[in-house]
């Protein structure tokens, strides 16, 4: 029934006034849902769908363009590239997809032209970097082509395609010097770099060096771990006195030429630690055994018998010409009682070097070896433990000043 109050016009206001507000509401709201039904849809990479929602979404028309392109329909990737470049002009995938697509059917010059610049817009586009690799090197562009190589290595893309990338650069002096200049700032890829460096055959490491020495021209000299990469693959490959003549510069004074290097234990790399061959290193096994200890204004080895381990405990690389030596040390405590003793092996086939105690028979120091005139050209000189041969629990044994003498 209605009140006499009542007229209709008023009860037509309170119905459809709530109707045209919930109305104007939803023409705002839909646009809004639309976009970003759109954006959901180009985030999860469907294009088709993402078009059925906004028909003129630019990355959407660029990812169509893509899968046009990868199922070869080259003449619709087109289409759809160009319609995107219309919405986004910079839109690198768009570009990188047009330029693609004309190369493929045979429009070469617009390809580059679109290709190079699409380069000059994005540095991120996988795809693209790629393109550019070549089609600068083509142009003979060494420097522009080692940059784009540089720029999908700073992402962590294709190492597999930009390492030999840049190991081909290192044989031509023109194209090193731009590698140097790339890797001048030390980006993330320098270190894997010099990492590859370990499986890289002899006749490659002279260009090695001269890289090593361009980088130190330009105030970017290689640090220690890339300089203990460098020397272990000298080393490997034969190259000891080469790699030992390169420390010895590298040290510009900070020690001297004797072997071995730092008896005196001042600066021992932790186990596990990337060091130069010619440092003592600690190895893993010693752990809990060997440890280097402060003494006054100086270190010391301390070892500690107990641990039923044999095999070394601190190892170097020394390079020692043909001729006898004698190893000599400061010892506390009674080293051959714990099953300590010296041993040398060459570096190159591994033929471990007899030690001759003398008429002492003393297993520790002093002791002698010959490093025989072929064949050896770098030694490794370790000190181990052979737990086995203890006689006992005779205390720890310290070790300091370790030096070689040559004596015929």
């Amino acid at each position: 029934m209605m009140n006499a109050g009542s007229s209709p016009s008023v009860l037509g206001h309170r119905v459809w006034g709530p109707l045209a507000l919930l109305l104007c509401w939803l023409l705002l709201v839909f646009p809004l849902v639309r976009v970003q039904l759109a954006e959901l849809a180009v985030v999860k990479q469907m294009p088709a769908q993402a078009l059925i929602f906004n028909s003129g979404h630019a990355r959407a028309l660029a990812g169509a363009a893509v899968a046009f392109q990868v199922k070869g329909d080259q003449e619709q990737a087109i289409v759809y590239a160009k319609r995107a470049l219309a919405r986004e002009p910079m839109n690198v995938v768009a570009a990188r997809t047009l330029g693609l697509a004309l190369e493929q059917t045979g429009q070469q010059a617009a390809a580059n032209q679109i290709m190079f610049l699409a380069g000059q817009l994005g540095w991120r586009d996988v795809a693209l970097q790629l393109w550019l690799i070549k089609g600068y090197a083509l142009k003979n562009e060494v420097r522009e082509s080692l940059r784009r190589a540089d720029a999908l290595a700073r992402t962590n893309h294709l190492p597999e395609v930009t390492f030999p990338v840049f190991l081909g650069s290192i044989v031509d002096d023109r194209l090193r010097e731009a590698l140097a200049h790339e890797m001048a700032d030390r980006p993330l890829w320098r270190g894997n770099f010099f990492y590859r460096i370990l499986q890289l055959p002899a006749e490659q490491m002279p260009y090695v060096a001269a890289l090593v020495a361009d980088l130190a021209k330009i105030g970017s000299p290689i640090t220690p771990a890339e300089r203990a990469i460098y020397l272990t693959r000298l080393v490997q490959l034969g190259y000891a006195q080469d790699a030992y003549a390169f420390w010895l510069r590298d040290q510009r004074g900070q020690g001297r030429a004797s072997m071995p290097w730092d008896g005196g234990f001042e600066d021992v790399s932790a186990p596990g630690a990337l060091t130069a061959p010619f440092q003592w290193q600690l190895t893993a096994e010693s752990v809990g055994i060997a440890a280097v200890v402060p003494i006054g204004t100086g270190h010391q080895l301390v070892v500690s018998p107990g641990r039923d381990y044999n095999g070394h405990l601190v190892i170097q690389t020394i390079v020692m010409t043909p001729g006898r030596y004698r190893i000599m040390a400061n010892v506390q405590g009674d080293a051959t009682a714990n099953g300590l003793h010296w041993s040398i092996r060459c570096v190159v086939g591994g033929n471990e070097l007899p030690i001759d105690t003398g008429r002492t028979g003393e297993a520790f120091v002093p002791v002698s070896f010959v490093v025989p005139a072929g064949g050896c050209p770098a030694q490794t000189l370790a000190l181990d433990i052979a737990s086995g041969d203890s006689t006992g629990d005779t205390g720890n044994v310290t070790i300091d000043n370790v030096r070689i003498q040559r004596i015929g």
